[in-house]
C-alpha cells in the first residue's frame, strides 16, 4: 500500500509542479520558429455560434467592429442555434448596416459544433476565426492572432483569455486556476504546441477547419486536429478576450462535466496522438496536462484508500487528517458558496473538490458512453 500511495502521489505532484518545470527546462533546447514582426492581412472570417446571448450580442458585434483589421478583409458570421430571445433581432439590425456581418439560423437547436458544421461549406476565406458570443474582442486582437500564419509550421493560433469578476469578492477558484493553465499553455507553446485552444476565441488555417463531430469540444478536437496534420498550435499571449467568471464553484461544476466528458470522447477519436513512437512532442503534452488531469480523481481515490492502510505510521496519519481537512473545507466552500457567500482562504479547496468531483463524473460518462450536444447555462450558451 506504501507504494500505491507514493506512486499516486507523485503522479498528482507531476502534473502540478513538476509537468511545468519539465517543460521550462525543455524549451531553453527546443523552441518554435520566432515570428518576423510584419504586416499580414489574409482575408479572414470570424464564426460565432449564439443561443439566447441578448444581453452580450451587440457589445460582441461592437468589439468586432472595432478590431484594427482592414474591414474588406474580414467577415462576420452569427449562427443563432435556434435562438428564442433577442438574439436574431439584433444580430439582423446589424447585418442590414455591415456588409461584413451575417446571420445564419440553425434550426433545430443542434449546438455549437452542429452550427460550425453547417457554415463550413460556405467558408472561403484563407483564415477561419472561431469565437465565443460572450467573448469580448480587444482592438488589436486578431491582428496579433492572424500575423502568426506567416510561420507555415503554424495551423491554429490561439488567444489568451482574462476572466473578469461578475461580482467583486465572490468569485471561484477557477480565478487562480486560469492563471496555473494560462502558464502551461505559455510554456507549451514555446515548447512545441498547446494541448487545446480557449473556445473564446481561436484561428486556425481554412484546411484545417473540417467538419466535426456534433457532441465535439471544438477547441480541444480542432486543436488534435491541427497537430495531427502535422502542423502546431500557437499561444498568442498578447492577443486578448475578456470573458465574465463563473461566480460560484458550484457553478462551475455542471460545465467542466460537460467540458471533460466531451474531451475524453474527443481524445478517444484521435487516439493515435497518445503513440510516443509517432506524435512524441504532442503524446507528451497531451498525456502530463490533459489525460492526467481528468484522472487526478482515481489518483485522490488511490491515495486516501491506500492511506487507511498506513495509520499506523504517525506521518500518514497526519497526512489523512491534512486530507479529510482539505476535503471538509472544500466541501463547506462548496455549500456557502450555493448562497451567495464565500471565504477566501477556502476557495482553492472548494474548486479543488468540485473539479475533482466534475473530473470523476466526467470519466463516468466517457466509459458508459454518453456524449452530450446541447448545453443549457444561465447565459444562453
Amino acid at each position: 500500500m506504501m507504494f500505491v500511495f507514493w506512486i499516486a502521489c507523485f503522479v498528482v505532484f507531476y502534473h502540478i509542479v513538476l509537468y511545468g518545470l519539465i517543460l521550462k527546462i525543455l524549451i531553453k533546447s527546443t523552441k518554435i520558429d520566432q515570428l518576423p514582426i510584419m504586416e499580414f492581412f489574409p482575408t479572414a472570417t470570424m464564426i460565432c455560434p449564439a443561443y439566447n446571448e441578448e444581453e452580450k450580442i451587440a457589445e460582441k458585434i461592437e468589439s468586432f467592429l472595432k478590431v484594427d483589421y482592414p474591414k474588406d478583409k474580414i467577415n462576420l458570421i452569427f449562427i443563432s442555434d435556434d435562438s428564442k430571445d433577442d438574439t436574431n433581432t439584433i444580430v439582423r439590425n446589424y447585418e442590414k448596416k455591415y456588409d461584413n456581418i451575417k446571420l445564419v439560423v440553425q434550426k433545430p437547436r443542434a449546438g455549437k459544433p452542429s452550427a460550425q458544421n453547417l457554415v463550413e461549406p460556405t467558408i472561403k476565406s484563407e483564415i477561419v476565426l472561431l469565437s465565443d458570443a460572450s467573448s469580448i474582442l480587444k482592438k488589436d486582437s486578431l491582428r496579433k492572432l492572424i500575423r502568426h500564419f506567416q510561420n507555415s509550421k503554424i495551423g491554429l493560433v490561439a488567444s489568451k483569455l482574462i476572466y473578469v469578476e461578475k461580482e467583486k469578492g465572490i468569485s471561484s477558484g477557477e480565478g487562480l486556476y486560469w492563471k496555473y493553465e494560462t502558464w502551461l499553455r505559455y510554456l507549451e507553446s514555446e515548447f512545441h504546441s498547446i494541448s487545446v485552444s480557449s473556445g473564446a476565441l481561436f484561428a486556425l488555417r481554412r484546411e484545417l477547419f473540417t467538419q466535426i463531430h456534433p457532441a465535439s469540444p471544438d477547441d480541444f478536437e480542432r486543436t488534435l486536429i491541427v497537430m495531427e496534420n502535422g502542423f502546431q498550435a500557437y499561444y498568442e499571449t498578447e492577443s486578448l478576450v475578456t470573458e465574465f467568471l463563473e461566480n460560484k464553484n458550484t457553478d462551475e461544476i455542471q460545465r467542466k462535466i460537460r467540458v471533460i466528458s466531451r474531451e475524453w470522447f474527443a481524445l478517444f477519436r484521435h487516439a493515435k496522438l497518445l503513440n510516443p513512437f509517432v506524435f512524441p512532442e504532442e503524446s507528451f503534452v497531451l498525456i502530463s496536462h490533459k489525460l492526467i488531469r481528468w484522472l487526478i480523481p482515481l489518483f485522490s481515490i488511490s491515495i486516501f484508500v491506500s492511506n487507511l492502510f498506513l495509520l499506523n505510521i504517525s506521518f500518514y496519519k497526519a497526512f489523512m487528517l491534512l486530507h479529510i481537512v482539505i476535503y471538509v473545507i472544500g466541501i463547506l466552500e462548496l455549500y456557502i458558496s450555493r448562497e451567495g457567500k464565500t471565504i477566501k482562504l477556502f476557495k482553492l479547496p472548494g474548486y479543488w473538490v468540485a473539479m475533482n468531483y466534475a473530473a470523476f463524473v466526467a470519466f463516468i460518462k466517457f466509459i458508459m458512453g454518453k456524449q452530450q450536444n446541447i448545453w443549457e447555462t444561465n447565459y444562453g450558451k
